[in-house]
C-alpha cells in the first residue's frame, strides 16, 4: 500500500508484514503502485490543499502587508503576519497529516541541517544568561531572536514537507511570479506618484520594507526570470510579461543602487551566459572542423540549441555598467528622491565586537539579540568624531555575522555545517542526480540558486524578516525537490501500521498543534503591545503625557516589556518637572504629588532595569528620576542617581552624554569640582561635544576663571558657529576681558543667528554704551522693546537715559560675567 496516496513520480513505503519497503520513483510508474498512488479521497485532498494555499497566502500577505500609520511599525506588522501565517499553516498541516494517518518525508538530512541554526539559538538562549523571554521575543521577533529563527525554520520545513507534487511546485512558482510582477507595478506607481504628489506618498516608500530590501527582492526576481526563460518553454504572452516586469525591476534596482545586488546579478548572469555558451551547438557543418576529430560527450538536444545568449549577456553588461559607474545610480536615486542612508557597522567593527564576545562567552555567546549591548561596550571611541556618534547599532555588517557574534561557537558551527551540507547535497543533486523531469530540474535549479543568493545577502547585508524568511522558504523548496533526484527516495510512516512509532508521532503532532495555538495567543498579545508602545512613544514625543502613559500601561497589560516601563518612567519624570515648576498647586498638595509620582516612577524604572539590565537607557531613566529629587535635598537621591548613571556608563563607556549628565547631577549637588572632571571626561571622549564645552565655560565663569571660560566658549563656538547662546557667552566673556570690539562681533553674530534674542541685544547695548556709542545702544534697546509690551515697560528707564546721553547700565554688568 502506498503512503497517503502519493502520486506517480513520487516515492512511498510498501508495508510487508512488519517492515516498510522503500519504493523508488521508477517503481511508482509500474502496476500495482500506479493505480494506488492516484487514489486520493476528495475530503483528504481538500484539507491538504487548504494547508498549501495557507502557505502561499502567508508568503503573499506578509510581502504586501502594511498599515498606513506612522505609529504602527511596518517591520512589526510584517513579522506578525508572517508568524501568524506560519502558525496557521502549521496547524492545518498537522490536521491534514492526522486526517490522512501518515507522514511523508523527503531525504531528511537537509531538513535536519535547516534546524542547526535554531539549535544554536536554543543553546545560546538557555546558557548565555540573558532572560529567556528577551532571547525568544526581543521587542517584536527581530531577526536575531530565537522566536524568528523558529518561525523561519518552521516555514522552510513546511515547504519541504507540503510541496510534494510538481503541480504544487508549479503553483508556488506562479504565485512568486505574480507577486513579483505586482511588487514591480506597485513600486513603479509609488515612485511616479511620489514625483507628482510627494505629500501623498514618499517615492522611497516600499511595501517590502526599505528600498534596499526592495532591491534585494527584485534582484532575486530578475535571476528567476533569467533561469525561467532559459529552462522553460513559455507562451509568447507569458514571456513578454516576464520581460516587462524584469525591465521594470532593473529600473528600480538602478534607483536603489545597491552594489551587492548588482554583484550577485552579474555573477548569476555570467554563470548562465557561460553555461549557455557551453551548451550551444551548431546544427550545420562548420568548415573549421572539417579535418578535426571533435570530442562529443553529449548528444545534441533541441532545447540546447535554442538557448539565447542575449538576455544574460545584457544583464551582465547592465550590472557591470552600474558597478563601474556607481555615481550614475546615485544621481538617479537623487533625481527620483528614493535615496536612502544605509548606516551600519563595518566588517572591522563587527569583527571587533565578535572577538570581544568570544573572549567573554566563547561557547554560547552573549545571547540572541545582544549585539547592540556588546557594540556599546566595545565600540571604537573614534566614532565620536563622526556624525553617527550617537547611533546605537543593534546589528553588525550582516545578519549572519551578527548571529555568529551573539551565539558564539555553537552558532559558528551551526551556520558552517548548514551551508556545507546544503551546498554539498545541492551540487550533488544538480550534477550527479539530476532529475529526469524537465520541470523538476528547472525548479531544483531555481530554488537552489535562489537560496544561495539569499544566503549571500544574509552574510553581507541586513535584509528584513521577509527576505530572511524567503531564504528558509526557498531552502525548504529545494529540500522538497531532492525527492525528484535520480535514485533519490522519500520515507513515510503509516500510523495504523506502525503503532509504537505512530503513537509517538501522533502524540508529538498533537502537542505541537496545541503549542501553535498557545503561541498564536502570545503572538497577538506581543503585536498589540508593540503597537501600543509605538503609540506611547509618539504621544510622549508630542508632550501628551496622559496618552503616553495610558498606551504604555496597555502595552504592559498585554506583554510586559522594558520599553513600556521605560516610557512610563519617563512620563513620571516629566510630571515631576511640572509639579516642581507649578505656581498654582498648594505646597502640601505639591509635596504629596511629588512623592507619589517619584515613588511610582522609580518603581517602574526599577522594573525596566530588571527586565533588561543590559540596556543602558533603562539605567539613565532611573537616574533621571532620582536626580529630580537632588535639588530638593532628598536624602539618598544623589547617591542613587549617581549609582544608576555609573551603571549606564559601564554599559556604554564611550558615550560622552553620560559623563555630561553626571556633571549636571554634580552641579545640582553643588559639587563643582566633580562636575568639571565629568565635563572634561565628556570632552575627552568627543572633542566637539558642545554642551559639555559650554557648561564647562559657565562653571569657569562662576569660579572667576574668565580666561579659561573664554577658551572653552571659543572652542564651543568653533564647533557650532551659529549657536546664539554660545555666541552670547563668547561676547560676555570678551567684554569681561575688556575686548569690547570682539564682544561686539560675537554679540552681533548671536543676533544674526536669532534676531529675537533679547539677551544678546541687551548685552550688545551695554557694550556700545561702554564704548560711548549711545545711538547704537539705543537702537538695540528699541529693538528689544518692539518684541513685546512687557519688554518695553521693563527697559523704558534705560531708553530714557540713553536718549539723554547717559549710560544706564551697571558698572559691574560686564566685569562680572553672567550666564544667559
Amino acid at each position: 500500500m502506498c503512503c497517503g496516496g502519493v502520486r506517480s513520480t513520487r516515492v512511498c513505503m510498501r508495508y510487508t508484514g512488519r517492515h516498510y519497503h522503500r519504493i523508488t520513483a521508477t517503481e511508482l510508474t509500474m502496476p500495482p503502485y500506479q493505480s494506488a498512488v492516484t487514489a486520493v479521497t476528495p475530503r483528504r485532498r481538500s484539507l491538504e490543499t487548504i494547508s498549501v494555499l495557507a502557505l502561499f497566502a502567508t508568503l503573499a500577505v506578509s510581502l504586501f502587508a502594511f498599515i498606513p500609520s506612522t505609529t504602527v511599525p511596518l517591520a512589526a506588522t510584517k513579522t506578525f503576519v508572517l508568524a501568524a501565517g506560519v502558525l496557521i499553516t502549521l496547524a492545518l498541516y498537522i490536521l491534514a497529516r492526522l486526517a490522512r494517518g501518515n507522514v511523508i518525508l523527503p531525504p531528511s538530512i537537509l531538513i535536519g541541517a535547516l534546524w542547526l541554526p535554531v539549535l544554536a539559538y536554543v543553546l545560546s538562549s538557555v546558557f548565555s544568561g540573558i532572560p529567556f523571554t528577551s532571547a525568544l521575543w526581543g521587542t517584536m521577533l527581530e531577526s536575531d531572536t530565537l522566536g524568528f529563527m523558529l518561525i523561519a525554520a518552521v516555514l522552510g520545513t513546511l515547504a519541504a514537507l507540503m510541496l510534494r507534487h510538481l503541480e504544487q511546485i508549479r503553483f508556488f512558482l506562479q504565485v512568486c511570479a505574480w507577486a513579483f510582477g505586482a511588487v514591480v507595478a506597485v513600486e513603479l506607481l509609488i515612485v511616479i506618484v511620489g514625483q507628482v504628489a510627494p505629500s501623498t506618498i514618499s517615492p522611497s516608500f516600499s511595501v517590502v520594507g526599505s528600498f534596499r530590501d526592495l532591491a534585494s527582492l527584485l534582484g532575486l526576481g530578475v535571476i528567476g526570470i533569467l533561469i525561467t526563460l532559459r529552462e522553460v518553454e513559455l507562451s509568447e504572452r507569458t514571456r513578454r510579461m516576464l520581460l516587462i516586469s524584469g525591465a521594470g525591476a532593473l529600473v528600480l534596482i538602478a534607483s536603489a543602487n545597491v552594489s551587492l545586488v548588482w554583484v550577485l546579478l552579474a555573477l548569476a548572469s555570467l554563470g548562465l551566459f557561460v553555461e549557455s555558451v557551453m551548451q550551444r551547438r551548431s546544427h550545420t557543418a562548420d568548415s573549421d572542423l572539417d579535418d578535426i576529430t571533435v570530442i562529443d560527450e553529449q548528444p545534441l538536444t533541441s532545447e540546447e540549441g535554442s538557448r539565447s545568449l542575449v538576455l544574460p549577456l545584457a544583464i551582465l553588461a547592465i550590472s557591470l555598467f552600474f558597478l563601474i559607474g556607481g555615481t550614475l545610480g546615485s544621481a538617479l536615486a537623487q533625481t527620483l528622491h528614493v535615496n536612502e542612508l544605509n548606516v551600519r557597522p563595518s566588517w572591522q567593527s563587527t569583527y571587533l565586537v565578535a572577538q570581544k564576545t568570544f573572549s567573554t562567552a566563547p561557547v554560547f555567546g552573549t545571547g540572541p539579540g545582544t549585539f547592540g549591548v556588546e557594540w556599546l561596550k566595545y565600540r571604537d571611541a573614534a566614532l565620536n568624531s563622526t556624525v553617527f556618534w550617537n547611533l546605537d547599532f543593534s546589528s553588525g555588517i550582516g545578519f549572519i555575522p551578527t548571529s555568529v557574534a551573539t551565539t558564539g561557537l555553537v552558532g559558528v558551527l551551526a551556520w558552517i555545517a548548514f551551508f556545507a551540507l546544503f551546498i554539498f547535497y545541492g551540487v550533488r543533486m544538480l550534477v550527479l542526480r539530476t532529475p529526469q523531469d524537465t520541470f523538476a530540474r528547472y525548479a531544483a535549479l531555481l530554488s537552489f540558486i535562489a537560496s544561495i543568493y539569499l544566503f549571500v545577502l544574509a552574510i553581507f547585508d541586513l535584509p528584513n524578516v521577509i527576505i530572511l524568511a524567503l531564504m528558509f522558504l526557498f531552502a525548504g523548496v529545494f529540500i522538497s525537490m531532492t525527492r525528484f533526484g535520480t535514485g533519490s527516495s522519500q520515507f513515510g510512516v503509516i500510523f495504523s501500521r506502525s503503532p509504537r512509532l505512530g503513537f509517538i508521532i501522533v502524540f508529538s503532532l498533537t502537542i505541537l498543534l496545541l503549542a501553535s495555538v498557545v503561541t498564536a495567543y502570545a503572538l497577538v498579545g506581543h503585536y498589540i503591545a508593540t503597537t501600543q508602545l509605538a503609540s506611547a512613544r509618539a504621544a510622549f514625543a508630542s508632550g501628551n503625557l496622559d496618552a503616553a502613559d495610558a498606551a504604555a500601561q496597555t502595552a504592559i497589560s498585554f506583554a510586559p516589556s522594558a520599553g513600556a516601563y521605560q516610557i512610563s518612567a519617563s512620563t513620571a519624570r516629566e510630571r515631576l518637572g511640572q509639579i516642581v515648576n507649578s505656581t498654582t498647586m498648594p505646597l502640601a498638595e505639591a509635596q504629596k504629588a511629588f512623592q507619589t509620582t517619584l515613588s511610582s516612577g522609580i518603581s517602574v524604572a526599577l522594573t525596566a532595569t530588571n527586565l533588561a539590565p543590559s540596556d543602558y537607557q533603562n539605567w539613565l531613566v532611573l537616574g533621571n528620576l532620582y536626580s529630580q529629587a537632588v535639588p530638593l535635598g532628598v536624602t539618598g537621591a544623589y547617591d542613587s542617581a549617581k549609582a544608576a548613571y555609573a551603571k549606564a556608563q559601564e554599559l556604554n563607556p564611550t558615550n560622552p552624554q553620560i559623563p555630561f549628565i553626571l556633571a549636571q547631577l554634580d552641579v545640582a549637588h553643588r559639587d563643582i569640582k566633580a562636575a568639571k572632571e565629568d565635563l572634561k571626561a565628556a570632552i575627552t571622549l568627543k572633542q566637539d561635544y558642545t554642551p559639555a564645552i559650554f557648561l564647562l565655560s559657565q562653571l569657569e565663569v562662576q569660579d572667576g576663571n574668565v580666561k579659561e571660560a573664554l577658551d572653552a566658549a571659543l572652542a564651543a563656538a568653533y564647533f557650532t558657529p551659529n549657536d546664539p547662546s554660545i555666541l552670547l557667552q563668547v561676547g560676555i566673556l570678551r567684554a569681561a576681558s575688556n575686548d569690547l570690539p570682539g564682544a561686539v562681533e560675537a554679540l552681533s553674530a548671536s543676533i544674526s543667528a536669532n534676531g529675537e534674542f533679547a539677551n544678546a541685544r541687551y548685552f550688545l547695548a551695554a557694550v556700545y554704551a561702554k564704548q560711548g556709542n549711545m545711538s547704537a545702544a539705543l537702537a538695540q534697546l528699541q529693538a528689544i522693546a518692539a518684541l513685546s509690551s512687557e519688554n518695553a515697560t521693563t527697559i523704558a528707564p534705560q531708553i530714557t537715559a540713553l536718549k539723554s546721553g547717559k549710560n544706564p547700565f551697571p558698572a559691574n554688568l560686564l566685569t562680572i560675567p553672567s550666564t544667559p
